[in-house]
This record gives structure tokens, sequence and C-alpha cells, in this order.
């Protein structure tokens, strides 16, 4: 019987490869179609693990350094900001950290700041705001230090035997904006964003009525399209939609910034990413 399963559940295997590989590629159809409402600004960056999708280019973090951290990025006044990790040849042990700077192509490499530590233990790490938080260990005591790429400042914040990242509190600021997605409840329909004022109270939908305002429903019908994500980054409101296009094995995310204020939406990226997840989406203006 567990025979006879495998070869169904290869024979079925072997059929959803061969309708991938006989599906059409639109990856590049959907960028030539969304190329024309691009403004011509790198404004909003998907990072996922070490690599960058912009409008106009993709950054392979590989090419920036082979002992980069995965998802240690942080964009800030036109550069990118990442972590690396410097080890023995000989062992496990981390000899430094060092804190890079480049520009969006992954030139003008320059390390900004660089810290020996000599530990056997990992390096752990959190982002938050634009900062990096890293956590290490030596002679059994916990360090955290935070370095800022805003201020280029490097700072000793916590230290002991008890002392860790998962402990700490970052003092994150809440949005001023609550956001629910809706997905499609319908063949035909396409899904909503709500999206409230905490202050004025006051709730607004991103809808396809809003989307044929702003002059996208006609290239978005083109594929078919929904919903998948929203992000509040640097105070800027960023609304994801999936469309069906692609080689069927990567993943379009196609990102539009709304403005509460006017009610208006504005296309920022199209990227096809390898995976769904993890990813981030962030505002770089």
């Amino acid at each position: 019987m567990k025979k006879k399963m495998g070869i169904c559940l290869a024979v079925i295997m072997l059929i959803l490869i061969t309708l991938t590989a006989c599906a059409p590629d639109t990856t590049q159809l959907a960028k030539e179609e969304f190329s024309q409402y691009y403004n011509g600004k790198n404004e909003v960056v998907l990072i996922i693990d070490e690599d960058l999708y912009f409008e106009d280019h993709i950054l392979d973090g590989d090419q920036l350094s082979p002992s980069i951290y995965y998802e240690s990025m942080i964009v800030h006044n036109n550069s990118l900001y990442y972590l690396s990790v410097e080890c023995s040849n000989f062992n496990l042990s981390t000899d430094r950290f060092n804190i890079v700077s480049c520009d969006y192509r992954g030139n003008n490499t320059n390390i900004i700041f660089s810290k020996d530590i000599y530990t056997s233990k990992r390096v752990d790490f959190e982002i938050h705001g634009k900062a990096f938080y890293i956590q290490y260990v030596k002679n059994e005591i916990s360090y955290i230090v935070k370095y800022d790429v805003t201020t280029n400042t490097y700072e000793d914040i916590a230290s002991g035997k008890n002392c860790s990242l998962s402990s700490y509190d970052f003092n994150d600021e809440p949005s001023q904006y609550t956001i629910e997605l809706v997905e499609n409840p319908q063949p035909k329909e396409h899904g909503k964003f709500y999206i409230t004022d905490s202050i004025s109270g006051i709730t607004k939908i991103v809808d396809d009525v809003l989307l044929k305002e702003a002059g996208y429903i006609e290239s978005m019908e083109k594929f078919g399209y929904g919903p998948i994500r929203y992000d509040i980054s640097n105070g800027h409101i960023l609304l994801t939609y999936q469309i069906s296009a692609g080689d069927g094995w990567n993943f379009p995310h196609l990102v539009f910034e709304y403005d509460f204020e006017s009610n208006t939406l504005e296309y920022k990226l199209l990227a096809f990413p390898y995976d769904s997840v993890p990813i981030e989406i962030v505002y770089i203006g």
C-alpha cells in the first residue's frame, strides 16, 4: 500500500512539474506592463535573506560579502548597511563583526565600524528602526550592543549572564494607522484594505474603486490580483498585491504607497522574489 501511495505521489509531482514547465513565463510581460507607472526613483525595496529587489535592479547580497548575515539590511540616506562577521579559519569562533555600508548597486563598500569580540558562541542580532542590536557571549557573559546608522554611533547597552535580545525592551513606536486586510471573498472580487487613523477614528477603504480611480485597474486585470500584505515603513503605508504572473516558481509582489490624507495610491515596485517568506518591504524615499 505504501509503495502504491509513493508511486501516486511521484506521478502527481511529475504532472505538477510538467504543467509548470509548460506554463508561459509572464515575469517580463508583467514588468513591462507596470514599468509605465515607474517614476524613475527607487523608493521601495523588497528584502529577502541577503537579496534586495529594487524597481530597476536586483542586488545579490552574495556579491557584497561572503560573511554577510542574512536579513541584516538597513536602508538609510541612499545607502545600504549590513552586518558581516569574520571567523577563525580553524574553528567556529567569531573574531569580529563589522557594520558595512555600500550604495544601492553594491558599490562603494566601506567598513564604517568594526569590533573584535573573539567568541566561540554565535552572534545574534535584531534590527529596530535604523539600528543594529547585536548580542555576543564572551567568558560566559552576554553583551548587547547597539549601532545606529543615522548617527554612526556605537553604544554598550546591556550585559550579564542572563542578558538576551529576546527579553530586551526596544520601545518600538506604535503606528498612527491600523490596517485590516480582507482577502478575495468571491472569484470576481479582489479583496480590500481597511485603514483606520487611530487619532481621528476615520476608516478608509482601498479596493477596486480606488484602483480604478488611480488608473491601475486595467493593468491588474490583465493578470488577476488580490491583496496579500501591508506594511507601515518609515511612516509610509505600503499595500502589496499578488498578481497571477511569473514563471511558476517566483512570487510576484506588487507594491503601492497609500496616502491616507489624499486617499490616493501610487505605484512603487513590482518584484518577483524566489520565495514568499521571510520578506521585508521597506520605504527608502
